[in-house]
């Protein structure tokens, strides 16, 4: 990723020290288990500085971070296993794909990727093939709202776009010598040609996710700026700790990238994440996570999130970039972009993800097989990352 050398005056250092946060002043809402607590009034405080009095930095200019994913909501370089609920968002597997029963395909909208001579976007695209040995025996595909699929190889199975009665109908793509309504199967609601069903090479994933991984480098390259605030919206007194009660709050500096600094060991103890000031196109929050302290793996129990709603999703990023094998365990909705472009990802929580999911693999919501039921994972809502993000380089945080 390109840097630019970008002097910082004296002048834009003091101001930036004391920007103060738009409109009135908010109160810190910290939610418990049961309700919302009030902790108090913040005032702005002062911006972490990692320089030391350096006279400039690198500034990097990352852009919208899942650029390239054709319109994709859900964009795997490798496999992916579609156990339970949904995916609002069309979806993208770069490998091979497995389904449970009953699992949803872009119900509010196809998407925006049309292949050329198709009447209908794609919002189903499989680089790979359907694994119908994982799949459910019962599983069930649907892809919703008249949208096509395209599956690279067609090993093992068959799409068929008449009925067992030899009437035309919506097109099934079922096992190879299996009836229309056989399981597992992925179903439309539209009359998609067979002899379009099986495409490969319709997006570069290794090339894609190459990109991918140098965007998250460059975005861990980022310096904090933003002050990591307890439950009364004091600075902690140590910014790699996080506090017995789990607490944390952040206040926003309008007009740039808000980058948050996060070991995996802090992630793991923040319970309750407070956003004072609501993210914007013009302020966006990057979160990165950094893993290695944990050797790339992360048990990740999401916090409770106040302050933000689903419609400032599209202005938050949380990205992992050296993340190699994530579980979500369980906590509340993940508001935000999951960026995790070298992990193996396991979601086991009921909580729905609010925002786009770049992942290298992904199971949402394993099988059920003979230790157990299915699981479910919640829903990955419609919400695509809507920011241009740049920072400056620098220290994790000062000394």
């Amino acid at each position: 990723m390109a840097k630019v050398a970008k002097p910082v005056d004296s002048g834009t250092r003091s101001r930036r020290r004391t920007s103060r946060h738009r409109g009135p002043r908010h109160r810190l809402l910290l939610l418990g288990a049961a309700s919302a607590t009030c902790l108090g009034t913040l005032t702005a405080m002062p911006l972490a500085d990692g320089t030391a009095g350096a006279a400039a930095r690198d500034t990097v200019a990352v852009g919208n971070p899942v650029a390239g994913n054709n319109g994709f909501g859900v964009v795997t370089e490798g496999d992916a296993t579609l156990g339970s609920t949904g995916s609002r968002s069309p979806v993208a597997v770069g490998g091979d794909l497995a389904f449970g029963d009953g699992y949803d395909v872009s119900p509010r909208a196809p998407g925006t990727f049309t292949v050329a001579g198709d009447s209908r976007p794609t919002a189903l695209l499989v680089g790979g093939r359907v694994d119908y040995d994982g799949n459910s025996p019962v599983g069930v595909l649907r892809v919703l709202r008249d949208g096509y699929v395209k599956i690279g190889a067609m090993t093992g199975g068959r799409v068929l776009t008449h009925d067992d009665d030899g009437v035309s109908a919506d097109t099934h793509v079922v096992m190879s010598g299996f009836p229309y309504d056989s399981t597992p199967r992925i179903e439309l609601t539209t009359r998609q040609p067979a002899a379009s069903v099986a495409k490969s090479g319709l997006m570069d994933f290794r090339s894609l996710f190459s990109a991918y991984r140098d965007r998250a480098d460059a975005m861990a390259e980022c310096a904090a700026n933003v002050t990591l605030l307890d439950g009364e919206g004091a600075p902690l007194p140590d910014q790699t700790a996080v506090p017995d009660d789990g607490r944390i709050g952040l206040a926003l500096t309008p007009g740039r990238t808000n980058v948050v600094r996060l070991t995996g060991e802090q992630l793991a103890g923040i319970r309750t994440l407070a956003f004072l000031d609501s993210p914007a196109a013009d302020t966006p929050v990057l979160l990165v996570v950094d893993a290695s302290g944990t050797d790339g793996a992360l048990t990740w129990t999401t916090p409770t999130v106040a302050g933000v709603r689903e419609t400032d999703a599209p202005y938050v990023l949380w990205d992992f970039p050296d993340a190699t094998a994530m579980t979500i365990a369980s906590g509340g909705p993940l508001t935000g972009t999951l960026y995790a472009p070298r992990a193996a990802v396991t979601d086991l929580a009921p909580s729905d993800i609010e925002g786009d999911v770049v992942v290298k693999s992904l199971v949402a919501g394993p099988l059920p097989d003979a230790s157990g039921p299915a699981v479910d994972a919640g829903e990955i809502r419609s919400v695509p990352f809507a920011a241009e993000l740049s920072c400056e380089t620098g220290p994790a945080w000062p000394v």
